[in-house]
């Protein structure tokens, strides 16, 4: 293409301007990206090679080789492949690995999937038809071990119902039923 067929689309400007010129024809508005918010995408016919460190999210549908990758999200897709090392809070595998993966969170691995090496991680969902040849250690998080009010935080309701058996849920239940009942009738008698 000809410089002079680029100028004719608008906001083009001519390849041969001065330094000073181009800086005249700057947009005053700059969109900033704000850092540690981005997300990495490798494309089905690239390959990268290297450590690679986002806030945001990871998707990989070409090849990462000798790959370190820190990333909140890891998404490799059908035909993406990854060897190196991952540490990662999420991963969901269609590919290949090949390495050490870390994942604070769930690892899903679709039925499509060859995974080799060593995965930690806190849940692991896999799909029928996924190859795993991989050392997989499923640890717990470290705040599910402890006692549930040991933190001095509200606890969630999955760890209440792990101190509850049924037949207390049963009582609790009844007596919560109960005591809005009661409530019930007395607001409607003062009202009456």
């Amino acid at each position: 293409m000809k410089s002079d067929q680029i100028e004719n689309f608008p906001g083009a400007l001519p390849s041969g301007l001065p330094r000073e010129e181009m800086k005249k024809h700057q947009p005053t508005t700059v969109r900033m990206m704000r850092a540690g918010s981005e997300d990495i995408v490798v494309g089905e016919n690239s390959s990268l090679e290297g450590s690679f460190e986002t806030q945001g999210s990871m998707f990989v549908d070409g090849s990462l080789m000798g790959a370190d990758l820190r990333t909140m999200l890891l998404s490799i897709g059908t035909s993406g492949s990854v060897a190196g090392n991952a540490h990662v809070g999420r991963a969901e595998i269609a590919g290949t690995f090949d390495g050490q993966l870390v994942v604070s969170g769930e690892v899903i691995l679709r039925s499509t999937s060859h995974v080799t090496g060593e995965i930690t991680c806190g849940k692991l969902i896999s799909h029928r038809g996924a190859t795993v040849r991989a050392h997989v250690n499923v640890v717990e998080d470290e705040h599910e071990t402890g006692d549930v009010f040991d933190d001095g935080k509200i606890p969630s309701v999955s760890k209440l119902q792990r101190k509850i058996s049924k037949p207390q849920l049963r009582r609790v239940t009844t007596f919560a039923y109960g005591v809005f009942f009661t409530l019930g009738v007395i607001g409607l008698a003062s009202y009456l």
